[in-house]
C-alpha cells in the first residue's frame, strides 16, 4: 500500500521531473515520476527491482530507470535515470522540495547518518554533482 506521505513523494518527484525534462519531454518524464516507486505497492524492500520488473512486463519504455534508480554504482545509465535519481533526492518524504543537503539531512533523521540508507543517499548525491546534475534548491 502506498499511503499519503509516499504519494506526495511521487507526486513531488514527478511535478519536478517534468519541470526538469527535455523540452517536449515533460509528459513522458512526468510519468516516469509517477511511476518510479511503484514497487512499493507489493514490496517495499527492493521495491525500485520489483517495479522495474513489473513495467518490463508491461512492456513499459523506462522500466530499467525504474529498476535501477537509487543506485549509484548502476550497470545501466541513461539521461532520463539521471534524472529520476536527481527528481528523487529534492523531494522529501513527505512531497516537499530540497536541496540534496535538506534530502541527505532527511533520511539522516528518519534512519540515522550511519544507516545503510544514508550511506547510499550520500554516494548517489556525489555520483549526481559529479555528472552535473546539481541541486535546484541550495
Amino acid at each position: 500500500m502506498i499511503d499519503d506521505n509516499r504519494y506526495k513523494h511521487i507526486r513531488g518527484v514527478a511535478e519536478l521531473m517534468a519541470e526538469i525534462a527535455p523540452s517536449g519531454r515533460e509528459k513522458e518524464m512526468f510519468l516516469l515520476g509517477m511511476l518510479h516507486d511503484i514497487g512499493y505497492l507489493y514490496q517495499p524492500k527492493d521495491h525500485n527491482f520489483f517495479g522495474g520488473n513489473l513495467l518490463k512486463e508491461q512492456g513499459y519504455k523506462y522500466w530499467q530507470e525504474v529498476y535501477w534508480h537509487g543506485v549509484p554504482d548502476a550497470e545501466y545509465t541513461s539521461l532520463e535515470l539521471n534524472l529520476l535519481n536527481s527528481a528523487d533526492m529534492q523531494v522529501n518524504a513527505y512531497g516537499e522540495r530540497v536541496s540534496y543537503k535538506e534530502r541527505l539531512d532527511d533520511i539522516a533523521s528518519r534512519y540515522g547518518a550511519d544507516s545503510s540508507q544514508y550511506l547510499l543517499a550520500e554516494k548517489m548525491v556525489k555520483y549526481l554533482e559529479s555528472k552535473g546534475f546539481n541541486s535546484l534548491k541550495v
